[in-house]
């Protein structure tokens, strides 16, 4: 199904769950056909001509959205991920993303396809003890633990807020990391378009960065976290949360 793009997004945060505001917002739903929740990890060592750069995307993903316009501050957020429902390297995002990626400066260079017996294997060393262990972590998740403007304002029929800080904290394996994450966001039409590219590091949670062939191929400590989240009022229509697709690349931030 052809899906139409993100409207002009903004910086948001994946898996963000809010620490209670004084002002309750109200309930939105996510478009789960036009929102994506994904990581993209990067190839590394002396062989990595050899390997490639490796997009997991989460499938049906619980979210809850509490959002008001004019009150951002306001705003509750939160998304977990199943780690045995992680799709590795879907060639439908892997082709619908590259661009977007590349604008942003996560990638160097468009992804390719990855031959599904890769694709297995990729899988199956996500899933083992040293890596995200889901036996014993069988979620991941995240809280935005605070939200503060800086800077924003009005502009052609739109509430666009150009400057936003939140610290966010990010929990894997059972280690929460926080971090401060530029926020921009964008109101259109009644609908709310966020998107979001954070860094992490593997070994900040606990895992050492997959590698083979005595390190010749490895992955890269550092990680993307890239959400596309297109949500609606509630009861104003549009698909519930609870799952996520490959988007259109959304056009460029400001």
């Amino acid at each position: 199904m052809k899906q139409r793009p993100v409207p002009r997004p903004a910086l948001f945060v994946l898996a963000l769950g809010l620490a209670a505001a004084p002002l309750a917002a109200t309930p939105w739903q996510v478009d789960r056909e036009r929102s994506v929740f994904a990581v993209l990890t990067h190839r590394a060592g002396i062989g990595s001509r050899l390997a490639h750069d490796h997009l997991v995307v989460a499938r049906a993903p619980s979210a809850q959205l509490d959002f008001d316009p004019a009150r951002p501050e306001a705003v509750r957020f939160s998304a977990r991920a199943n780690v045995v429902a992680l799709d590795v390297d879907p060639p439908a995002e892997r082709a619908a993303l590259s661009q977007r990626l590349i604008e942003l400066g996560a990638l160097a260079a468009a992804l390719p396809e990855v031959d599904p017996g890769d694709r297995e294997k990729v899988r199956k060393a996500m899933l083992g003890r040293d890596q995200m262990a889901p036996e014993s972590f069988p979620e991941v998740g995240a809280e935005l633990l605070a939200l503060a403007p800086r800077g924003g304002g009005d502009g052609d029929g739109a509430r666009v807020a150009p400057g936003w800080s939140a610290r966010v904290r990010l929990t894997v394996r059972g280690r929460a990391v926080e971090r401060v994450i530029p926020v921009r966001w964008e109101v259109r039409a009644g609908e709310l378009a966020a998107e979001a590219l954070g860094e992490f590091r593997f070994t900040e949670f606990g895992i050492e960065p997959y590698s083979t062939m005595l390190g010749a191929i490895r992955n890269d400590d550092r990680f993307h976290l890239y959400v596309v989240l297109v949500a609606r009022p509630d009861g104003a229509g549009g698909a519930a949360a609870g799952g996520a697709a490959a988007g259109t690349a959304p056009a460029a931030a400001d």
